[in-house]
């Protein structure tokens, strides 16, 4: 019971919370347990006072995430039918960062593979180490990235991504770069610094404009150009009336760093 207690750990480290896949032997591969407390850790990152992002991370240094832990069942598939259960983990965990209020950083300290990478891409921003190896590799074991795909269509570039689940092969941290998939690669040595300098960026700005910026996001990436038009027409004045635009704009013409209150 205390491993299952363990999988997931959560550390809030000044203006973040660290949340890592703590099964580093496993090579942090996602179980039913982990989808759940990754869940339950963005729950407690919001409710953390002073926390303006978290951050997602594996343990060790070899793997980020390999995705999840296929177990064949007795007639050979990795997947069990339960017709009762309809949410799949993995849905619901995307659907809880989706739904997450803050920003949320991937710390690729690693190999992602399978569903790590729909991981990275559910995670608004990504950082890798530049000895990271990346891959959809499901196809070499008849299988599909099913779950992940919904992530990796609003991220990668269509064509890219049909090489990635098509070719089953895996690729450098510098060609997940040119793929869109992490925002920075650097060496091992800078990844720490690289996370905080971008925590810094985003602190410095309004966690209100952030929250409501974020689902913006979410929302019109799935609406036609009018609606989304009419969605960001809606949105801007109840944004206006808030306390951290009446702040920022006052701050600005008085040429000072504002004070966010997240009102």
């Amino acid at each position: 019971m205390t491993d299952e207690l363990n999988q997931v750990l959560v550390e809030q480290k000044g203006l973040a919370c660290h949340v890592t896949i703590n099964r580093a032997k496993e090579h942090n591969t996602m179980t039913d347990v982990v989808m759940a407390q990754l869940r339950q850790a963005l729950l407690d990152a919001e409710s953390m006072e002073g926390v303006r992002a978290i951050v997602i991370t594996g343990a060790g240094q070899q793997t980020f995430c390999a995705g999840g832990k296929l177990k064949p069942t007795a007639d050979g598939s990795p997947f069990a039918l339960e017709p009762g259960r309809f949410d799949n983990p993995v849905a619901d965990l995307f659907r809880a960062m989706d739904r997450c209020n803050l920003p949320i950083i991937a710390r690729v300290n690693g190999g992602a593979f399978g569903g790590g990478v729909g991981l990275v891409c559910a995670c608004d921003f990504a950082i890798s180490v530049d000895s990271a190896k990346f891959g959809t590799t499901e196809a070499r074991v008849g299988v599909f990235p099913m779950m992940i795909l919904p992530l990796l269509m609003r991220v990668i570039p269509r064509r890219r991504l049909q090489e990635m689940c098509f070719l089953a092969e895996r690729f450098s941290a510098e060609d997940a770069l040119r793929m869109e998939i992490v925002n920075q690669v650097v060496p091992v040595e800078e990844l720490d610094s690289a996370v905080e300098a971008l925590i810094a960026k985003l602190a410095a700005n309004s966690p209100l404009a952030l929250r409501m910026g974020r689902r913006a996001f979410s929302a019109m990436s799935d609406l036609s150009l009018a609606d989304a038009l009419n969605l960001a027409q809606a949105l801007l004045p109840v944004m206006s009336q808030s306390e951290d635009t009446r702040e920022g704009m006052k701050a600005f013409a008085e040429k000072r760093t504002p004070n966010w209150t997240n009102r």
